[in-house]
């Protein structure tokens, strides 16, 4: 009997011992070894949680210093999520960290990253609203490195058709042969273009002399030309020397030139006027008519003319019959001489 209970207390004791050693396990490979702590809470706010759950470690450094109590959605205004974090008493964080949310592993658990910035900020109070980090999803990561070489793949693929194309173009038969041909024609142009440089050079070389002369030549007439220029200079020099010399001279000529203009102009401001015998005679028209009249008569009757001997005119030979001719009376001389004008004069009764 008394064996009996021996063995039933040692089965119960090897049952609390596998119980205690289960309890160890769940609280180590569970992460509750400090759930019996004290903590204080903060929130922290994310555009995107990508993936983390309620429990999930934070870790400060490396080190678990609390975990994330609960997520809740915030739909007021901009999309965002606050994530409830209870922080150990003991464990004071800078106002200044980042929260970032990190993967462990490929397919590890999600958790919260506290990186540190400063060692001068303040400390974060309980109770306090922080701005969390985007973080990078490793899935997403992975679609955009898809996309890419989706992308990539099609590049190629229209790289290789513009491949083919130049291939098919460029690089076929015929075009070969014509590169060929141009190829051939530009060896032909070069060997062309060395024997024209090789005859330019003989020529050259055969008129060297004849080029040298040449210059030598337009050297001469250059230094003819010079000399000629210095004469020239020199002839201006005296013509202005003697225009110096002179120049009292060339002012007194100008002046009595000058003068003569001025009394010429005043003569002939005199005729127009009228003034004198000239002046009169080319103004007034009554001595011009006399003039011509005189001249006429002078014609007529000769260069003596007078009046009073101007003939008779003539009258028959026989005269009427039943008169008897009177002799005819002398033509009376007036006082003065010559009357000019028209040749029909009265006779002094």
């Amino acid at each position: 009997m008394a064996q009996q209970r021996f063995a039933e207390v040692k089965v119960g004791i090897f049952v609390v011992v596998c119980f205690v050693l289960v309890a160890g396990l769940i609280l180590k490979f569970g992460k509750y070894e400090r759930f019996a702590e004290k903590t204080y809470d903060i929130t922290v706010v994310f555009p995107n949680v990508g993936g983390i759950v309620k429990d999930a470690n934070a870790l400060y450094g490396g080190i678990t210093v609390g975990k994330v109590r609960d997520i809740k959605l915030d739909q007021e205004g901009l999309l965002k999520v606050n994530v409830h974090l209870s922080i150990f008493q003991g464990v004071k964080i800078r106002r200044d960290a980042r929260f970032v949310i990190n993967q462990s592993g490929l397919l590890g658990d999600r958790y919260i990253d506290i990186v540190p910035q400063s060692g001068t900020d303040d400390f974060i109070k309980p109770g306090e609203v922080l701005q969390g980090s985007s973080s990078v999803d490793l899935t997403e990561a992975i679609r955009g490195v898809v996309e890419v070489l989706h992308q990539a793949a099609s590049t190629i693929e229209r790289v290789d058709k513009a491949i083919q194309r130049i291939d098919e173009t460029i690089l076929s038969r015929p075009s070969l042969e014509h590169i060929e041909a141009a190829l051939a024609n530009i060896d032909t142009t070069s060997s062309n273009a060395v024997e024209l440089t090789l005859s330019l050079r003989t020529v050259v070389d055969e008129n060297r002399g004849k080029v040298d002369n040449t210059l030598t030549k337009f050297s001469n007439a250059a230094d003819n030309l010079n000399q000629t220029s210095k004469n020239v200079d020199q002839v201006v020099k005296n013509v202005g020397q003697i225009v110096t010399v002179n120049q009292d001279d060339i002012r007194a000529a100008t002046k009595n030139l000058a003068e003569s203009a001025q009394r010429l102009n005043e003569i002939l401001a005199r005729l127009e006027k009228g003034e004198g015998t000239v002046g009169k005679l080319l103004v007034d028209p009554t001595l011009h008519n006399e003039i011509v009249h005189l001249v006429q008569n002078w014609r007529k009757y000769g260069l003596l003319y007078k009046e009073g001997n101007r003939p008779a005119p003539k009258t028959s030979d026989e005269p009427r019959r039943g008169t008897v001719p009177q002799p005819a009376r002398p033509a009376q001389r007036q006082e003065g001489s010559i009357i000019f004008g028209t040749d029909d004069t009265k006779s002094a009764k």
